[in-house]
C-alpha cells in the first residue's frame, strides 16, 4: 500500500473538555520542537479538511472518532517552507490554509503520538500562555469565546 500523497491545507484540532473547575484545553508537546500547541497536521489528497481534522486527532490523540468536530472560523495561512511535502506542490504555492476546528472531549482521556512527548489538560490562560503561535491562540479564543455563548455547534 502506497503513503497517500499530502494535500496543500493543514489542520488544527483543539480538544476541550467541561470539568468542575472550568473548561480545560489540551495542549500537546511537540517531540521535534518542543512547542506546545493543539492537534495538528496534513491532509491527505482526497480529503476534506474535516475529515483529515478527524483522522489527525484519533492519531494524535486517542480521541474516539465519534468525538464532536465544531469548525472555526479561525483561519490562518502557513508557508510551504515549513513542509517536506512542498517539494511535490505547485512551485507557484507559497502559503498553504490552516482549518480549525474544536473538539469535545468531555470524559475521554488523551494518549499520545510518537510526534508529542507529553500532553495535558490547561485552564484558558494557561493554554494561552504555553502557545507558541498566533494561529493557535485565535482558534483557543474563539473555542473559549463559543463556549461562553453557547454558539459552538456543528
Amino acid at each position: 500500500m502506497t503513503t497517500p500523497r499530502r494535500a496543500p491545507f493543514q489542520v488544527l484540532v483543539l480538544p476541550f473538555r467541561k470539568t468542575d473547575r472550568g473548561t480545560e484545553y489540551a495542549l500537546f508537546r511537540r517531540s521535534d520542537s518542543g512547542d506546545w500547541q493543539p492537534i495538528a497536521g496534513g491532509g491527505d489528497d482526497g480529503e476534506a479538511p474535516l475529515q483529515a481534522a478527524r483522522r489527525e486527532m484519533q492519531e494524535e490523540s486517542g480521541l474516539s472518532a465519534d468525538t464532536p468536530l465544531f469548525p472555526l472560523q479561525a483561519s490562518a495561512t502557513i508557508p510551504v517552507s515549513h513542509f517536506a511535502a512542498r517539494a511535490t506542490w505547485s512551485p507557484r504555492l507559497y502559503a498553504i490554509p490552516e482549518h480549525c476546528f474544536a473538539a469535545d472531549a468531555t470524559g475521554q482521556t488523551l494518549s499520545l503520538s510518537a510526534e508529542h512527548t507529553t500532553c495535558g489538560w490547561f485552564s484558558y490562560e494557561d493554554a494561552r500562555h504555553h502557545l507558541t503561535w498566533d494561529s493557535n491562540r485565535t482558534a483557543l479564543w474563539e473555542t473559549a469565546e463559543r463556549l461562553c455563548d453557547r454558539t459552538l455547534l456543528p
